[in-house]
């Protein structure tokens, strides 16, 4: 059993994004797909579409990665020995998560159509079926805030993250607002995208003490995990997510006491394969996971809803896309959310079918070999 073929496409898709302290919202992404053959006619899928603030990457550039060096690095290799493959993919070239975490995703979802079984067999199995799912707010003005926080609970969303990190004041007045208005159904937690110096954080976190957020994600710049450590003695929890960019990130801020939660991005471990060991160490640790993959389409929100079925660790909602944004890429299926809750796919391998033909050069290779 070998991998002969290794193919990228990239699709243009409507995918509206969230005003963050980043900078404006943007209303057309480039997703990145892959599709790995082997020599017996399978084929599996992944996608890694990727959030260049993040991971540094451009889809242009991970189909030009991807192509020329990623996959002939994993030609010739047993599509069951992923961590062989991660190795020859970290030998190939350093950092270029996204890139690697769309090829790791499709190596699992070949090992489950190989197998019959769901890619989750392989992650530990499944200790449920349906992963609760929360929405999510931009940086804007209360009303509209509010007017979409109605809307998400109408759905019956429970959990809201906000963004804030753009002006404190405003921050502390909608939050405040929000927690006079859903005095306790409402889950709120908040993202300063690293948006805070420590002062601000820390008159932002006293200033809303009373106001029960779930948690507050990244306060600082990602480098500061003393700060980070400092913040969590004012008594709200602090999750990482530009603070963890891999298993060595993850085992320093277990060491440095720095968090409460880590937010897992598989564009930042570098898929399926590495995310599930840094989950086995927030285990360990006694550290809630948040699966967050806000702008991909089902195919990549399915690996997710695999992994956040697999461990006990992810006690909190995940953000899949509701109430965010509503990419689909037509002729794929679409993972079922209803009332709040995500269906894990069951059908082999990530569960995903794929438009018809999208894929055709690898197709028509696998029938060759």
């Amino acid at each position: 059993m070998s991998i002969v073929s290794v193919t990228a496409r990239i699709a243009q898709l409507e995918n509206v994004t969230l005003r963050t302290s980043y900078g404006a919202n943007v209303t057309r992404r480039a997703h990145v797909f892959v599709a790995i053959a082997d020599d017996e006619g399978h084929v599996g899928h992944g996608e890694g579409s990727p959030l260049p603030h993040f991971s540094g990457e451009r889809a242009g550039e991970m189909k030009i990665v991807i192509e020329e060096v990623f996959g002939p690095a994993l030609v010739g290799i047993d599509p069951n020995d992923i961590e062989q493959a991660h190795q020859a993919l970290e030998r190939a070239l350093p950092h270029h998560h996204a890139s690697k975490a769309a090829l790791i995703n499709a190596l699992h979802d070949l090992q489950g159509k190989r197998a019959g079984l769901s890619a989750g067999a392989f992650l530990g199995g499944k200790l449920r079926t349906r992963v609760p799912v929360g929405g999510a707010v931009g940086i804007e003005d209360e009303e509209t805030v509010i007017c979409r926080v109605r809307a998400l609970w109408e759905q019956g969303i429970t959990t809201v993250k906000f963004k804030i990190g753009a002006d404190l004041d405003r921050d502390i007045r909608i939050i405040k607002r929000l927690r006079d208005e859903f005095p306790s159904e409402l889950e709120i937690r908040a993202d300063a995208n690293a948006g805070f110096g420590f002062s601000q954080a820390q008159r932002f976190l006293r200033a809303i003490a009373d106001c029960r957020l779930q948690y507050l994600e990244q306060p600082l710049p990602g480098h500061d995990w003393k700060g980070l450590a400092r913040l969590r003695g004012l008594g709200t929890p602090i999750a990482a997510d530009e603070s963890l960019f891999g298993l060595s990130d993850a085992l320093g801020l277990v060491a440095a006491e720095a968090v409460d939660v880590f937010i897992i991005k598989l564009i930042k471990l570098g898929g399926l394969h590495q995310a599930r060991k840094v989950v086995g160490l927030a285990e360990a640790a006694g550290i809630a996971c948040v699966a967050v993959s806000p702008y991909e389409t089902s195919l990549g929100v399915s690996a997710n809803l695999h992994l956040a079925a697999s461990s006990s660790a992810f006690r909190f909602a995940a953000e899949l896309g509701v109430g965010v944004s509503s990419v689909h890429l037509e002729g794929s299926d679409a993972v079922t959310v209803t009332q709040g809750e995500a269906l894990v796919p069951q059908g082999p391998g990530l569960g995903i079918g794929m438009p018809a033909g999208f894929f055709a050069d690898t197709q028509a290779r696998a029938r060759a070999v």
